[in-house]
């Protein structure tokens, strides 16, 4: 039957004995307490800007869209691709925020016109949200931002 020994080197008895008196003087000994910890002041949220500039730039696509809905019955199906697209990225960057009120481009009266303005308006948002993803502080909502930026550059592409 074999028994397990324990090697302790000079070394490490040495760390051991100078190491524990830190170690025990990081403890706190004294018991807590019973004042109740004071509140911090609220702090403006770092991200509530980039988040409101998003779904500002969005939701002037979005008006845009529709104007343009509304003046070619013919490209509403692809159209409303892009509303239910923005619908989802609104909802998932909705804080609580009242929606403010925008005004998207008109249209022309020419449906090639207005559609090819209407891409080109979707690409440059994409660049805002990927721009916006880069400015976050916060890991989760850079990669909300920068998803929004890939599904659009991809819908362009498609």
């Amino acid at each position: 039957m074999s028994t397990l020994r324990v090697v302790t080197s000079r070394r490490a008895v040495i760390s051991l004995a100078v190491a524990a008196p830190a170690v025990l003087g990081a403890c706190e000994l004294d018991p807590p307490s019973t004042a109740p910890p004071q509140t911090p002041s609220p702090e403006p949220v770092p991200d509530a800007e980039v988040v409101g500039l998003a779904r500002k730039a969005i939701s002037v696509t979005v008006a845009s869209v529709e104007a343009a809905a509304a003046a070619h019955p013919r490209l509403g199906p692809e159209l409303d691709l892009w509303l239910s697209l923005h619908a989802a990225h609104l909802e998932v960057l909705d804080d609580g925020t009242e929606d403010q009120v925008v005004e998207g481009t008109t249209p022309t009266g020419k449906q090639a016109v207005d559609r090819r303005r209407i891409l080109d308006e979707e690409t440059v948002l994409a660049a805002r949200l990927a721009d916006g993803a880069r400015q976050a502080a916060s890991g989760d909502l850079a990669r909300a931002l920068a998803s929004m930026s890939a599904a659009m550059r991809q819908r362009l592409v498609t």
